[in-house]
């Protein structure tokens, strides 16, 4: 029996990492990621503890690995960065012995529910803690699916979090009719939220997309060349009827000094085409700052956003500390959408349109795209997005993708499309993370009740009731 036992423990954790290797990370099969769990929950409660654990660690951790060659070689981080899979693997193993203890003690119903919540309280410790944010939430493997999707509006990334955990938990526990509940009202508000009809004004959006070069200079060092590619792409935008004209991060660096010639020259490019012309742009000197510019054509004096969250390592800059706003729209930059927070905060604003300057790593295009839907979906934000080197993405308030295009680090890329600005008010921008804390309650009562409360069971033969 115990040889049988292991190698259903090894089969499990197998099938899990297959599940959550081809599931997860740059690209996504979103199908396989709500299966991913199953494996290992089917089998802990009939394994002891530390079988059950190295399980469950073990075929996390093989899924996993599929962000390896992104973080050594895009990236190119130590391989001590190695160690968030590690602990990643780490909270996996927590919430399935978690689950283990509760089916022992014959407690299934609050182990499909009190599971769960575990994972998704423990999702969102991690974006609080994280230098990363929410990066490594799988909540992003579903930013296509609808109407799924919709109920980060009501719970934010949380809610997904839940649901993943879920529905592996709730088959595993056998509670199949609680599932089939929930899964009809998850529906139900998803497709409730798709029905919203949008605001009748639009606005037209050119986003683009040019070959650059690292530390490319202004008004030397090869910037006045990467602009040159930029003038006729925003003449052309122009013609084509746009009104916003969106750059990408960090386009060129400019010294302070230099600063003043340079908003000119963009000043010119906004009024003689008539556009709200936004630039990312790297300004060095007296704390170098990671900064996107919008310039109006009216001649107005430009509007000014630093990035907030740098990339720890790679960005030696001075983080921002204030919202940019111009007449309903916001401003972000790239890794600033991988903190729920600061989206919401332009919710708070009431902003309609959010404008994001980013620059991707080439194979993270899709992942970062997401991450930023994701965002206006929390908050009913359309959003326009330049990642290049990634992808160039217009979505709507709901998170459907209106126009989307890859954008090669050694070419041009355009797109062009129409948003409709305005909010769609979200419970999850009003209650914050309300639906976190909740999780975190439903995990604590879980607990409680399996310390204080219910018969156990021996699975000293790997013999459940």
């Amino acid at each position: 029996m115990k040889s049988v036992s292991r190698w259903y423990g090894v089969l499990a954790a197998l099938a899990t990492g297959a599940l959550l290797y081809f599931g997860s990370g740059l690209s996504t099969l979103p199908a396989l990621i709500w299966w991913a769990p199953l494996p290992v929950l089917l089998v802990v409660p009939h394994l002891r503890v530390g079988a059950a654990a190295l399980t469950a660690f073990a075929g996390w951790l093989l899924g996993l690995m599929n962000l390896t060659p992104y973080l050594l070689d895009d990236l190119e981080l130590p391989v001590v960065a190695l160690s968030f899979l590690l602990l990643m693997a780490g909270l996996f193993t927590v919430t399935a012995l978690f689950f283990r203890a509760l089916v022992v003690c014959g407690h299934p119903l609050i182990a499909a529910i009190a599971v769960p919540g575990l994972w998704a309280a423990l999702d969102y410790v991690v974006s609080v803690v994280s230098p990363h944010g929410a990066f490594t939430s799988l909540a992003y493997t579903q930013a296509d699916v609808r109407p799924v999707n919709q109920i980060v509006s009501l719970a934010g990334p949380w809610g997904l979090s839940f649901l993943l955990l879920f529905g592996a938990a709730s088959l595993a526990a056998r509670r199949f009719l609680l599932l089939a509940g929930v899964a009809a009202a998850v529906c139900l508000y998803g497709v409730v939220q798709l029905h919203q009809s949008p605001p009748p004004a639009t606005v037209r959006i050119a986003v683009l997309s040019a070959e650059g070069a690292d530390d490319a200079g202004w008004p030397a060092a090869g910037g006045p060349a990467i602009v040159g590619r930029y003038e006729p792409l925003i003449a052309d935008a122009a013609r084509r009827g746009a009104r916003v004209v969106l750059l990408p991060e960090k386009m060129v660096d400019v010294q302070i000094a230099a600063l003043p010639g340079f908003s000119a020259f963009f000043q010119k490019l906004a009024s003689s085409n008539k556009v709200e012309l936004v630039v990312g742009v790297t300004v060095l000197g007296d704390g170098d700052r990671n900064r996107a510019l919008i310039f109006h054509p009216d001649g107005a004096a430009p509007t000014s956003y630093d990035k907030h969250h740098l990339i720890p390592g790679l960005e030696p800059y001075e983080s921002g500390d204030r919202l940019a706003t111009y007449e309903g729209w916001g401003l972000m930059i790239c890794k600033d959408l991988d903190f729920p927070a600061l989206a919401r905060s332009y919710g708070k604003l009431d902003v309609g349109l959010l404008l994001v300057p980013a620059l991707d790593f080439e194979n993270d295009g899709w992942l970062h795209s997401r991450m930023a839907l994701l965002r206006g979906i929390e908050n009913g934000l359309p959003m326009a997005r330049d990642g290049s080197k990634g992808r160039l993405t217009l979505s709507d308030a709901h998170g459907r993708v209106v126009g989307e295009t890859e954008a090669p680090a050694d070419a041009s890329a355009v797109l062009v499309g129409e948003l409709h600005p305005g909010r769609v008010h979200t419970l999850y921008t009003a209650w914050d993370d309300w639906f976190a804390w909740l999780c975190g309650l439903l995990a604590l009562a879980g607990a409680v009740w399996l310390r204080s409360g219910g018969r156990r069971e021996s699975i000293r033969h790997g013999q459940l009731r």
